[in-house]
């Protein structure tokens, strides 16, 4: 029955995207001062992606490759620069990035990080609580992949949950650790640039369309105080909204997560050499700002990154032997470049701009102001990962309307168009993980979703309950901290 289900959704998502496509190809009508017919067959492209990305009749990887190529038929963009998106810094970010990820993995350095948190803090259920959530925090600037976070902290919660005689479906206190270590994951790594490929797109949308860097430190400054605060009302919601039922751990099994990092012994030569490379990685990208006055040049967040995993990797000084212990998913790179392609398209043919400038005109702009604009903008973001199950494809969407709407309304407001893009699209970029409230939202979510603690129904109203909460932080953060370190008006 499911896969009939599965698959009558399938080919509906198909139609209904061949059929956008070919209305609006049809029917849109371009004009010489309006929207030019590139704009169009981008728009059309761009709309088939979105149904497509949204119902998921086949992997997106694929609807990535589909993209392309109607990109270039249609041409709706010129051969040479979709192809050219595979070469963009934020594409060798994320190579790097997972060469990185696969350093933590070929050592214990990430274990015992966390194994480290919990036999210190872990003897009471709330404690234990927190230990994971400060774990998760710790990891997002060590492991740029919330996939690989997951994976590495699920088995030791699975742990903590036997601890504590935790039943699925059952225990208060199993669906508090699994709910925070989904939510801790996810929010976490709204706070760094790095964290995540949707956060580099968010950085390099905003770089191709003015020019100019968002740095690393910015980003850190801005968005970390935002998810620390939304983390902390998370658990006060949490602990609310489900008690748990127990105080302390059961001290078998805390014995045996204390013998399980004892085994791990003293720390390794490969360990030390992990966290000296990571940490000079983490160095480098905090102090980008001062680099011009210390090496004579910017070193930008993704020359960092090379240079972090040529460490990795060099020998007699990397923990990388051979090429083979790397794990780069490369579904997701493919995946990235032609979610990017379809997003560049949209705005260098001009339909974003289009788009926005139709909407503009059926709305009444003249009493309005930024911090009405901000709120609209900020509700649609952080809401919206509702419908989607892709960090990438939402930014993808979000990101060059965002832009365009931004140097559309900056005339109106009387406003530098640069300075508006970044105080409206940065943090647009900022709310990106902040998808928590169902399952299918990411692969955190599914993994600890499976382990059956907690409903879809829990997962709803905790998720919903914080990201509200997380939309009034971003309100009053706009015009007081993010003026602060300069990214508003």
């Amino acid at each position: 029955m499911q896969a009939k289900a599965h698959s009558k959704k399938a080919v509906l998502g198909v139609v209904l995207a061949i059929i956008v496509f070919v209305l609006v190809i049809t029917l849109v009508p371009t004009t010489k001062d309006g929207l030019k017919p590139q704009g169009r067959a981008a728009l059309a492209v761009f709309l088939f992606a979105f149904v497509l990305w949204v119902t998921e009749p086949f992997p997106p990887y694929v609807t990535a490759f589909v993209s392309i190529i109607l990109l270039i038929i249609t041409k709706a963009w010129d051969q040479k620069s979709v192809l050219g998106v595979f070469g963009y810094d934020v594409i060798w970010l994320m190579v790097c990035a997972f060469i990185l990820n696969s350093a933590m993995e070929n050592t214990n350095l990430g274990k015992r990080i966390a194994l480290g948190l919990i036999t210190k803090f872990g003897h009471t259920s709330r404690g234990i609580l927190l230990a994971l959530i400060t774990a998760n925090f710790a990891l997002s600037f060590l492991i740029p992949s919330t996939t690989a976070r997951a994976a590495l902290v699920l088995p030791i919660a699975l742990m903590l949950a036997q601890a504590y005689n935790a039943t699925p479906g059952k225990s208060n206190f199993g669906k508090l650790l699994m709910l925070f270590n989904m939510q801790s994951n996810e929010i976490s790594t709204s706070g760094i640039l790095t964290a995540t490929s949707a956060n580099i797109m968010a950085a390099g949308f905003i770089e191709k369309a003015i020019g100019q860097k968002v740095y690393y430190s910015t980003w850190l400054a801005a968005a970390m105080p935002v998810a620390v605060a939304g983390m902390i009302v998370s658990y006060f919601i949490g602990v609310k909204l489900f008690p748990p039922e127990v105080k302390e751990a059961n001290k078998e099994v805390m014995e045996k997560l204390k013998e399980q990092y004892t085994s791990l012994g003293r720390i390794q030569k490969d360990e030390i050499r992990a966290l000296v490379i990571f940490l000079i990685t983490v160095f480098l990208w905090c102090t980008d700002r001062w680099h011009k006055s210390w090496f004579g040049m910017q070193l930008n967040p993704t020359l960092v990154a090379i240079i972090g995993a040529t460490l990795v990797l060099l020998p007699k000084v990397g923990v990388i032997k051979k090429w083979s212990d790397v794990k780069i998913p490369w579904d997701l790179m493919l995946f990235s470049c032609g979610a990017y392609a379809v997003g560049m398209a949209l705005d260098k043919s001009g339909a974003a701009s289009f788009i926005i400038k139709s909407l503009l005109s059926k709305v009444d702009l003249t009493n309005t102001t930024l911090f009405k604009i901000y709120a609209i903008v900020m509700f649609i973001a952080l809401y919206s990962h509702i419908i989607f199950t892709s960090k990438t494809v939402r930014i993808t969407i979000l990101g060059p309307m965002v832009i365009s709407f931004a140097q559309q309304i900056a005339p109106i407001l009387g406003l530098d168009p640069n300075k508006l893009v970044v105080a409206l699209a940065l943090p647009v970029g900022f709310t990106i993980c902040w998808c928590i409230t169902l399952p299918p939202q990411s692969k955190p979510n599914l993994i600890y979703y499976s382990t059956g603690f907690y409903s879809a129904k829990d997962q709803l109203i905790h998720g919903l309950l914080t990201v509200t909460v997380a939309y009034l932080l971003f309100l009053l953060a706009g015009p007081t901290w993010f003026k602060l370190v300069g990214i508003w008006v």
